[in-house]
């Protein structure tokens, strides 16, 4: 599956604005030649879910209008997906409406959306089918446990709303989150190889067996 990237040209120049000049050319080195293995993780909403909770009181909320301008300046590369009002975007915040955590439900309502303006972003979702994209915590806040404590919360809207299977994109070499995720009943589902070669992105995908383990279960139990 081959990827269009124009909607990361169209936030070059917010993201030099913000300074983020270290960032932008890691980003643009990764994509003239990488290659990455990513699990692509499924749950099943009908599997009871005990929450972690975060070291502090969050709300967890849809995104409003006025939240657009502070994650734009924090996080520049998501300027796309809230142009385009790619739905549904939560937010966790603190008590006092600090925001600390982002992070996109969607559903198969958005469909024609992501066809036209996020190619490549996932497969075509099915009515019972549900996305988990773009996790996000904010600097000051990590290290606090908010993004297993607000992915749990934005997993039981992603229940009430309909869902039976609800999907995550982890890297295979982020241990932490396939951890959390693992806790929370995410298992593997396929294997997903993203190769980056001169600015253009390829996206293999190969079906695992029932049952499959993660790879830190595998090293645990030999």
């Amino acid at each position: 599956m081959r990827v269009k990237w124009s909607s990361f040209l169209r936030t070059v120049p917010l993201v030099l604005a913000h300074g983020k000049w270290a960032w932008l050319a890691e980003e643009f080195t990764r994509r003239a030649f990488s290659t990455r293995p990513l699990y692509p993780l499924r749950r099943d909403t009908t599997t009871p879910l005990k929450p972690p909770q975060a070291n502090i009181p969050i709300v967890v909320r849809p995104l409003r209008q006025e939240d657009i301008p502070p994650i734009v300046k924090q996080r520049p590369i998501r300027l796309p997906a809230l142009r385009a009002g790619l739905a549904t975007c939560y937010l966790a915040t603190t008590t006092q409406g600090q925001i600390c955590y982002v992070q996109w439900l969607i559903d198969s309502s958005q469909n024609e959306l992501i066809a036209r303006e996020f190619t490549g972003l996932c497969p075509p979702l099915s009515d019972d089918e549900m996305l988990l994209k773009w996790a996000y915590t904010f600097p000051r806040f990590r290290g606090m446990g908010i993004m297993g404590d607000a992915m749990a919360q934005i997993c039981q809207k992603a229940v009430t709303s309909g869902a039976h299977w609800l999907y995550i994109l982890v890297a295979v070499d982020d241990l932490a989150t396939l951890k959390m995720c693992s806790r929370m009943g995410f298992r593997p589902h396929q294997m997903c190889t993203q190769s980056w070669r001169f600015l253009r992105l390829t996206l293999s995908f190969e079906q695992l067996p029932k049952g499959a383990r993660y790879a830190f279960e595998q090293n645990t139990a030999a």
